[in-house]
């Protein structure tokens, strides 16, 4: 949508992403060794840290509605009083 109505920051966007892909697709042949190194098959981030789904779960929502608190708390109150 920017891009089609010649927003400049949305054009740069769409440069660089194609700029992105062509610059990785040249680049390929010689990253494969790389980009396959770490191959580890089905491993979640519950897995990498070595607790339970659920625990994890748990963390993720705490820090969610710890951070959706904080930032309540930080908001500015909009002019005229009105939220």
């Amino acid at each position: 949508m920017g891009a089609a109505s010649g927003r400049v920051d949305a054009v740069a966007f769409i440069a660089g992403l194609i700029a992105g892909v062509l610059v990785f697709a040249e680049a390929y042949a010689a990253l494969a060794s790389f980009v396959w190194s770490g191959e580890m098959g089905a491993v979640t981030f519950a897995d990498i840290l070595g607790l339970p789904f659920w625990a994890l779960a748990a963390v993720v929502v705490a820090l969610a509605l710890g951070t959706f608190w904080l930032l309540g708390k930080l908001e500015r109150p909009a002019p005229g009083g009105q939220s």
